[in-house]
C-alpha cells in the first residue's frame, strides 16, 4: 500500500479511537465500538488490514466474544487489498471514497449570510447541539458531549452561522483534526432547514484557510457514495486519492 495511504489511513484510525470505548487489535482487524453512538457505520468499524490470511477464524472470534453491545459492525476494507472478505458471504453496505484537496488550487469563498467561527470552550455546546442536530442523533447528545469535551485539545471546531434580518441562526459545523503530517476534515454537517445555502461550502472554504495556515498543502474527507455529496465535493475541486468497501458484518 502507498505509505500515503497508510498515513491518511491511520489517521482517520487515530480519530475514531477517540469516538470509542473499546478499541482494540485482533490479529489483522482493528476493532472500534461505542454502542452510546448507535448504529454508526463511521464510528463501530472493523478495520481489517491488507493481506489478512485468518479473516474467517478472527470475525469469528469477534462475533462469539466482542459485541459490546452491538447487533453488528461495519467492515472497512480498503480497495483492492488482496484479502478474502467477498468469499466471506457478507453483505456490502456501501463505497467510502477518501478524496483529497490541493489547498494552494482553492479558492476561497465568502458569503455575507454566514458567518464561520473557531469554537472556543463558550461555544462547545452549540456546536455539538448542530453536530446531534445535522446527523439526526439527538439520542446520542450525551456522549457526543462526552467525547467532545474530553478531546478538545485535540480538534480544531467550527460552527457557522446563518443570518436572517440580522438574526443569527445555528446552521452548521465541522472539526479538523491532525496526524502523520496529514490534516482530515471530519464532522462536516448542516442542520435541515439551511442546507443548499452555502453553508457547508463555507465551512470548507474556513477550514482550507486554517490548514494553509498551519502549512498544509492538502486537506482531507470522506464520504459515503450512496449519500450522494461526491459531485458536490469535486465541484469544490476534491479528487479521489482511494476508496474502501463496506460491509455489515451482523453479530447476531
Amino acid at each position: 500500500m502507498d505509505s500515503s495511504i497508510e498515513e491518511i489511513d491511520d489517521t482517520e484510525s487515530s480519530f475514531c479511537s477517540l469516538w470509542s470505548t473499546a478499541h482494540t487489535k485482533i490479529d489483522c482487524v482493528e476493532l472500534f465500538s461505542n454502542p452510546n453512538l448507535g448504529d454508526d457505520y463511521f464510528f463501530n468499524r472493523l478495520n481489517i488490514q491488507a493481506n489478512c490470511s485468518n479473516i474467517s477464524d478472527t470475525l469469528n472470534f469477534i462475533k462469539n466474544n466482542h459485541p459490546y453491545g452491538l447487533n453488528n459492525y461495519y467492515i472497512h476494507l480498503i480497495h483492492n487489498n488482496k484479502n478474502s472478505i467477498t468469499k466471506l458471504n457478507i453483505s456490502k453496505f456501501g463505497t467510502m471514497k477518501i478524496l483529497t484537496l490541493d489547498i494552494n488550487k482553492y479558492t476561497t469563498h465568502g458569503s455575507k449570510h454566514i458567518e464561520i467561527k473557531v469554537v472556543d470552550k463558550v461555544l462547545l455546546n452549540d456546536w455539538i447541539d448542530i453536530f446531534c442536530r445535522s446527523f439526526d442523533s439527538l439520542e446520542t447528545k450525551n456522549e457526543v458531549t462526552t467525547i467532545i469535551s474530553q478531546h478538545y485539545d485535540k480538534f480544531t471546531l467550527l460552527i457557522a452561522y446563518y443570518y436572517i434580518d440580522e438574526i443569527k441562526f445555528p446552521a452548521g459545523c465541522c472539526l479538523l483534526f491532525e496526524k502523520n503530517g496529514k490534516i482530515g476534515l471530519y464532522c462536516l454537517g448542516t442542520t435541515y432547514q439551511f442546507r443548499r445555502k452555502g453553508v457547508a461550502r463555507e465551512l470548507i472554504s474556513n477550514a482550507v484557510k486554517i490548514a494553509k495556515n498551519k502549512g498544509y498543502d492538502s486537506i482531507i474527507l470522506q464520504t459515503l457514495t450512496k449519500e450522494r455529496f461526491e459531485e458536490f465535493y469535486k465541484r469544490l475541486g476534491f479528487k479521489t486519492l482511494y476508496k474502501k468497501i463496506l460491509y455489515t458484518f451482523y453479530l447476531n
